[in-house]
């Protein structure tokens, strides 16, 4: 059976479209949070070799494998008086908030087996319970409006509200963690707050959406999970999401590195870097959505790509002027305000027009891909970081105390802080412009 033809309406109202922005508050903590401080909480103060930390990471992504597109069919195929999503995202909320305050609160164990053990149980269960709330929330905005201006407008406030979640979580958590000596229970107590917060944004989500009035669609009973990455405007660009994604985690898990080897290991560096990038983040992003109405979303998300690698490569200047540090942060706040929009307004556009040539609704499923690659990246990129930390000779340390690093160690620092991520983010161009190439086909 067809779609039907009705029209979603081009006004969601202010009250959804703001609920609906809150919501990334809670995901951007998910992205930042772990990104910057598991593998350094995993080396610096549960004293796990960083190859083994590194590796760790990788494990829930092989679940997750086939959890995520999984999730995302149910979602598509339930009905309840709240709807498809918001009973998912509901579930994932709470569960996220249990596994991320438990992540960072582990017993003492005698040996570092058994923390990796406990780290990978609690980050697999957090991983999973933010896809039961991330899929059903991005979803959300393919089927509440037809009018692709709108869903950029909204994913515009979403990408507003994912800076400030980003605020919080890269310049609270890193600050929490440093100014209380970076050891066990400073972990716990940034576990507790930062979690809190990232659970209140998502039930703000979930209790305010419901005004939200779903376009009714026919689904298909498809079992092949994978049958999204069929559509090749979608897979080139979640190929290039993932490259993406590498790129970040690569950059964001030696930050904290960064900081403690080279920067004077100062309480308020990592947070100063979040602050900058997201208040320029936050200014910039309506001048993207500018652009994007007189260039493309697709032309502009070129354009975001290559400041954004640039953005990352000064980082290799950071460590040598006050100047070099603000021109990175600089670069790379600008360049993030548009890698955030036009990522997240393509999406939904790529999802609509397979939906109309396919005339079956099956959202779900392609956010569910989408999302297990952006945590695939995530993985990824901190499992390079920690085996290029093993490889140039890293030494892990115990509860905060300071191990002198070899000359080899501390250039892999400085390199997969700046260069090796740098690189990899401008890989993702190519998959980006097949995008592009095929959705116009």
């Amino acid at each position: 059976m067809p779609i039907s033809k009705q029209k979603g309406a081009t006004d969601l109202g202010v009250k959804f479209e703001l609920a609906y922005g809150v919501g990334s508050v809670g995901t951007a903590i998910f992205v930042i949070a772990p990104q910057i401080l598991l593998l350094y909480f995993m080396t610096e103060a549960l004293g796990i070799p960083p190859a083994a930390a590194g590796l760790a990471l990788l494990f829930p992504k092989l679940v997750e494998f086939f959890t995520d597109p999984l999730i995302g069919r149910w979602s598509d195929k339930i009905q309840s008086r709240w709807g498809r999503r918001r009973p998912f995202m509901a579930v994932g909320s709470v569960f996220f908030l249990i596994g991320f305050v438990a992540l960072f609160t582990p017993p003492d164990f005698s040996h570092w087996h058994n923390s990796l053990a406990w780290v990978l149980i609690l980050y697999t269960l957090t991983t999973t319970a933010y896809t039961f709330f991330e899929v059903p929330y991005i979803t959300m905005l393919s089927e509440v409006t037809d009018d692709a201006q709108v869903r950029t407008r909204v994913s515009g406030w979403r990408s507003v509200f994912l800076s400030v979640g980003f605020m919080l979580a890269g310049g609270l958590a890193p600050w929490i963690v440093q100014s209380g000596g970076a050891d066990k229970t400073a972990f716990a107590t940034m576990g507790l707050l930062v979690g809190l917060m990232s659970f209140a944004a998502m039930a703000t989500t979930v209790l305010g959406t419901g005004s939200g009035r779903v376009i009714q669609r026919s689904t298909q009973n498809s079992g092949q999970l994978l049958l999204p990455l069929r559509v090749p405007a979608f897979a080139w660009l979640w190929l290039g999401f993932i490259i993406q994604m590498i790129s970040v985690s690569v950059n964001s898990a030696l930050l904290t590195y960064y900081n403690k080897y080279w920067l004077g290991n100062n309480d308020l560096t990592i947070s100063k870097i979040f602050l900058g990038v997201m208040t320029l983040t936050v200014l910039t992003t309506v001048l993207w959505t500018k652009l994007a109405r007189g260039i493309g979303k697709y032309r502009g998300f070129y354009i975001a790509t290559v400041f954004y690698a640039l953005g990352m490569a000064l980082f290799w200047f950071a460590k040598d002027s006050a100047l070099g540090f603000w021109l990175a942060v600089t670069v790379l706040g600008i360049a993030n305000a548009g890698q955030q929009l036009f990522c997240f307004a393509i999406v939904p556009d790529v999802i609509a027009a397979e939906r109309e040539r396919s005339g079956f609704a099956e959202e779900g499923a392609f956010t569910g891909i989408w999302v297990m690659g952006q945590k695939l990246g995530l993985a990824l990129g901190a499992g390079i970081a920690g085996l290029g930390l093993h490889l140039f000779g890293f030494v892990e340390s115990l509860a905060g105390t300071f191990t002198e690093q070899s000359d080899s160690a501390m250039f892999a620092i400085v390199l997969f802080v700046s260069v090796v991520p740098s690189i990899i983010c401008l890989l993702s161009l190519y998959p980006i412009y097949k995008s592009k190439q095929s959705f116009n086909s």
